[in-house]
This record gives C-alpha cells, structure tokens and sequence, in this order.
C-alpha cells in the first residue's frame, strides 16, 4: 500500500480560476502530524507562500472516503452487489489475480490527518478567522448520509425503482422499448448517490401509462410504480435535489465556489422548511433529519443568520462560522445582498451590519495599488478616492462608502462578464475578490488528482 501527499494552489490570473499542482509526492512510514507538518512547510517554503496564504481546504481523508463509500440509497443495494457480481464474473482470471494483487499494493491510501497540524503550521488570521475550512462537499455529504439512513419509508418504492435500472441493463427487450418511446434508464453509480438520485428522477419523469404498458407486456408488473409509489419517489427527489444541485455546483473549477456556501445553505434550509410545513408530504422523517443534521453540521454558518442550532455537535461545524462564508457572496455579482431575503426582515437588516462590518476589516488588511481605468464611470472616480483613504485608517463609515455604488448597480451582465465589469467600474473591490473568490469551496480539485493518477499507476 502505498501513500500520497498531495498540494494543489488556487488563484485568479487574468480574470481566469486558475488551478496548479503543487506537490504530489510518496511519504512513506507512519503519516504523523509532524512529517505532514513538516511536507506541507517544505512546498510552502519552496514556492515563497508563507505569508500569501488565504485559506487551506482539507479534510480527514478517511472519513470522506467511508462518507462516499456509505452512500447508497435504501434498495440499491442488491443492485450493486448484482452488477459486482457480474463484473467479477467477466473479469476473474489468474492473471487478473495477479494484477489485482498488485494494485492493492500500489492503492492510494486514505491517511487519517491531525486536524491541527496547518494551524500549527501558519499563524491563523485574527478575529475568528480560520487558516483551515471543512470540505463544503463532504459536509454536504454527510448532511445527506443522515436523510437516507431515515428513508425506511422509502425502500420498498426505490428498490422498484433500482429494479427497474437494472432490468433496462440486462434486458434488451425493455431497454428496446423505452428508446422507442425516446426515454431510458442511466446506469447507477455505487460511489456517487446523486448519480442514484439521478437514476430516481430519470424513472420518473417516464409517463405512468407509457412505464406501466411496457412492463405489462414484458410481464413484469411486480415492478410498476403505483400511485403511492410515485408520490413517494416526487417527495424523495424534491427533498434531495437541492443537495444535488449544491454538490455539483460548488465543485465547479473555472468560476468561484466559496460564495455558494452561504447561499446554497439557507436556500436548503428554507426548502426544507417549506417541505415540512406541507401537510401532504410523505418523508416527513426524512426532512426532519436533513434538517437537524443541516443545523448541526452547519451550526457555525447558520449562527449567524441568528437561527437555533447546536452549538459544536461536530468538530467542524464551527469553522464555517469563517467571515469568509459572508464576505464572498457580496464580493460575488452574482449574489451581492439579495441571497439574505428570505430573512425577516430586521434579522437580515443585523446581518448586513455584520457583513458591512466584516468588509471594512478585510478591506483594512489589503494594499491596494489601482488605478481608474480609462472607461470608467465618472460616477465610479469616488469610489477610487476612497480605496485610496482606506489604508488612512478614515473611519468605518467611510470606508464602507465604496460599496454603495456596486450594491445598487442593477445592470444586467452575463456570467463571463462579471469579474472584468467588477475590474473596470470598482477596482478596489476587484483586487478584495481576488483574494477571497479564488479559495475553493471544497477539496475536489485534490481528489480530481487522486482519482487520475491512480488510473495512470494501476497496472491493468
């Protein structure tokens, strides 16, 4: 078995997300916090990066391995162990022994990481600011692992439904007739559950007349959906799909991550609300566990939106209490101020405070060295004359003039368009993003690494 270390560097070059891979090297021996400490000094030393650092974004391997590994919707379970099988069968030969004997010896392995050794590393910012942020992801992750350990109520419909992804695999007959009516079954992820989730919608959205017909004729009515079945399976996929859009958006690579954070949250929370207060809702557990399990393993960011929640259930939670997970958003035109509306209305006028606070303290720390572009809005020339103030120590209420201009800008951009129009109209808060919008809001840049050279160092 051996083991790998692996460092990848975030930024922003030329309005472009850009992604470098630092260091990828063997570490052999035990993998304690001293030598990972010591590895992680050595890049950091090697590049000139010390004092450049804005965040660090890790996670115990090993505990997001078991958290993937683990996630497998009620009822598809048999259908995994099935393909398994299957896959065993075609494979098994003596010389597919040996390579696999081999590749368990190669294997990347999932060391556990001291959750303190990056902070001992580098001094961590002042003012509960944290060197160190949880995966966005996996915490996510994690948050879904709970609803589906509650699903019991569920199983019997979704194992009809793997049932069925399986039968659209092995049966040409079935699979013949759902492409004739131009649908079709995706085949299911064993480590990915929103590649399941995936599998729950396509069924679906196939009509009930159309599915039920089908498996009518090929005699296998044991699998048709019944009117419970469906409503079961819509309640599912609306509990589950602002997870799913969550775990795909924030893994993006070319555009920023870590200002979906705090919107993606409350937006869940909000819908789960939404979904228990309906009185004909079928997974009432499961929304009731989403939920607690959101506040808890969330509780650092849900604090500040003044929402009840445990206080350091897990150790983790509190880091995302990080100003980072506020200041990103309004520093993103995507979001600005608008992601809080959902708020009452005094919570959110406090919030705001808070954020205008946490700008002027974020702002304090930059040097800025920018100049008005030729093309710019005179009614934007201020805006330069007070990034020019900023670092005279003038008084916060000043300081936070800058951002009046860009908060009630509503001209209508395209995605590709916003960081140059933030660049040419306000390029105090361009430099300020630059900084904060490059931090990933999860580790699967890292994981992306992993995963490709493992297919390069396997040996079949």
């Amino acid at each position: 078995m051996r083991s790998y270390f692996g460092i990848t560097l975030h930024t922003i070059i030329d309005d472009q997300y850009k992604t470098y891979v630092l260091s990828f090297e063997r570490l052999k021996g035990k993998h304690s916090g001293d030598k990972l400490a010591a590895e992680f000094d050595r890049v950091i030393q090697m590049y000139n990066l010390k004092d450049k650092l804005v965040r660090i974004v890790t996670d115990n391997a090993s505990n997001n391995q078991a958290a993937f590994d683990n996630l497998i919707l009620p009822g598809f379970e048999e259908y995994f162990n099935d393909i398994d099988d299957d896959q065993s069968e075609r494979e098994t030969s003596d010389e597919d022994s040996d390579n696999n004997e081999l590749y368990e010896n190669s294997q990347l392995q999932a060391e556990e990481v001291d959750d303190d050794i990056y902070g001992t590393t580098l001094n961590a910012p002042p003012e509960q600011e944290f060197l160190r942020l949880p995966c966005f992801s996996h915490c996510l992750q994690l948050v879904v692992n709970d609803g589906i350990k509650a699903a019991g109520g569920a199983l019997s419909s979704l194992k009809k439904v793997a049932d069925l992804a399986k039968l659209a695999h092995t049966s040409t007959s079935f699979a013949e007739r759902l492409e004739e009516q131009k649908y079709s079954i995706p085949l299911a992820n064993r480590t990915r559950w929103n590649s399941q989730f995936q599998t729950v919608k396509k069924v679906i959205s196939i009509p009930s007349f159309i599915l039920n017909s089908i498996l009518t004729d090929l005699k296998k009515n044991n699998l048709i959906l019944n009117t419970k079945d469906r409503k079961i399976l819509e309640d599912f996929v609306s509990l589950f799909e602002l997870f799913n859009e969550a775990t795909v958006l924030t893994q993006g690579e070319f555009y920023a991550t870590v200002s979906l954070v705090a919107p993606t949250i409350l937006g869940i929370l909000f819908d789960l609300e939404r979904e228990h207060a309906s009185s004909n809702l079928s997974l009432v557990s499961v929304c009731e566990a989403l939920l607690s399990s959101l506040k808890a393993r969330f509780s650092g960011l849900l604090r500040h939106f003044e929402i009840d929640v445990p206080f350091a259930f897990y150790s983790m939670s509190e880091r995302f209490s990080d100003p980072i997970f506020l200041i990103a958003p309004l520093l993103d035109a995507r979001f600005k101020l608008l992601w809080l509306d959902n708020l009452q209305f005094a919570i959110k006028l406090r919030v705001i405070e808070k954020i205008y606070s946490t700008f002027v303290r974020f702002f304090s720390k930059l040097n800025f060295s920018v100049s008005q572009p030729e093309g710019a809005d005179e009614s934007n020339v201020a805006e330069q004359d007070i990034t020019d103030m900023m670092t005279k120590h003038v008084d916060p209420t000043t300081k936070r003039k800058c951002l009046f201009p860009y908060l009630n800008d509503t001209k209508k951009i395209s995605f590709d368009d916003k960081s140059k129009v933030l660049k040419n109209l306000y390029p105090s808060l361009y430099e300020l993003s630059l900084k904060y919008l490059s931090v990933p809001a999860t580790s699967a840049p890292i994981e992306r690494i992993f995963s490709k050279s493992g297919f390069i160092m396997r040996p079949h």
